[in-house]
C-alpha cells in the first residue's frame, strides 16, 4: 500500500483550489482538510449532521464536541468546517505583524491557512457569520501559536466577522456527552422495523403516556411502557432518546442521565430556538 502523502506544494494546493475545497454551503460544501489529509496525531471524526446534510470532518475530540453544540443550536444555520483563508490576505497580514507565515516545512510552501468552524447563524431574524477556532488551553503558553491566532483573528477582523477562540476550558463536558448520546437516535432508519409507521407510533405513545405519568423514576416509567404498552425491551429508552434528540422530550443536558431520575425531570416541549453561550447566538 503506498504511504499517504500529507505535505503540501503548490501542485497539491492547486488541486484542491480546482475541486472546490472550501466552497459551497450547506450539503454541498467541501472542507479544506478531510481526515485523510492530515496525519493522526488525535482522534479524527466523521460525524454526519441532520442540520446540513453531509458528514463533516472533526480532527480532534475539541473540534467533535463544538460540533455537536453548533449542530444542536436553533440558532446556527450552516456549519463549515476547516474553512480556507485567503492565502494573499493572510500573507500581507503576517508581513504587518513581522511574523512568518505558516508553512509546509518539506517544501517551504506557505500554506493555507483555516478556520475550524465557519457557522452562518440567525441574530434576531438576521442572518450573520461567526468564525471559531479550537485551541487546547495547554497550547496558548506556546508563542508561534499566539502568533497564528491572532493572524487569523485579524484576518476575520478585516472582513468584519466575529472570530472566537474555544478551549477544553469553555467547553461544557457533560452537555457535549449527551448531545453524542442523543445525536446517536436522531434518526431511526437504520432499525428494521414491522412497518413503515412503527417507530411513529412508539414515540406518539411514549408522549402520550409521558403526559398522564404522575411520578416515580424513569425507569419505572420505561419498564410500564415496556409491560402495558407493547414496546420491546430497550425500545422505551430508544425512543426516549429519539424524542430527545429532535426536541420533543426535554432533560438538563448539564447533568449525567440517569433512569434513576425521577420522571419529571422528562419534559414535553414545543419547538424553540436554543442559544449556547459558547454559540454567541
Amino acid at each position: 500500500m503506498a504511504k499517504r502523502r500529507y505535505g503540501f506544494d503548490e501542485a497539491k494546493i492547486a488541486r484542491f483550489h480546482k475541486e472546490g475545497r472550501g466552497e459551497g454551503h450547506g450539503p454541498d460544501y467541501l472542507p479544506w482538510l478531510t481526515i485523510q489529509d492530515v496525519p493522526s496525531l488525535g482522534r479524527v471524526t466523521r460525524v454526519h449532521s441532520f442540520k446540513t446534510g453531509r458528514e463533516h470532518h472533526c480532527l480532534s475530540d475539541l473540534e467533535t464536541g463544538l460540533f455537536h453544540l453548533l449542530d444542536w443550536s436553533e440558532a446556527v444555520t450552516d456549519i463549515r468546517e476547516q474553512f480556507p483563508l485567503d492565502r494573499d490576505a493572510t500573507r500581507r497580514l503576517a508581513g504587518e505583524m513581522g511574523i512568518a507565515h505558516p508553512r509546509e516545512s518539506r517544501t517551504s510552501v506557505d500554506l493555507v491557512m483555516t478556520t475550524d468552524f465557519v457557522v452562518e447563524v440567525r441574530r434576531q431574524g438576521q442572518p450573520a457569520c461567526a468564525a471559531y477556532s479550537v485551541k487546547p488551553a495547554s497550547k496558548l503558553d506556546d508563542p508561534r501559536t499566539l502568533d497564528k491566532l491572532e493572524l487569523e483573528r485579524r484576518y476575520w477582523a478585516s472582513k468584519g466577522v466575529p472570530w472566537f477562540l474555544v478551549t477544553d476550558r469553555d467547553l461544557p463536558e457533560q452537555r457535549i456527552l449527551n448531545l453524542a448520546w442523543l445525536h446517536e437516535m436522531r434518526s431511526l432508519d437504520q432499525l428494521q422495523v414491522k412497518h413503515p409507521d412503527y417507530w411513529s407510533d412508539r414515540c406518539n405513545r411514549f408522549v402520550g403516556e409521558l403526559s398522564r405519568s404522575h411520578g416515580g423514576l424513569i425507569q419505572d416509567f420505561l419498564q410500564h411502557l415496556e409491560r402495558r404498552c407493547g414496546f420491546a425491551v430497550g425500545e422505551s429508552l430508544t425512543v426516549l432518546r429519539h424524542l430527545a434528540a429532535n426536541k420533543r422530550i426535554g432533560f438538563d443536558l448539564d447533568a449525567e442521565f440517569s433512569t434513576r431520575s425521577p420522571v419529571q425531570s422528562l419534559r414535553l416541549v414545543a419547538p424553540e430556538r436554543v442559544a449556547l453561550a459558547v454559540v454567541r447566538a
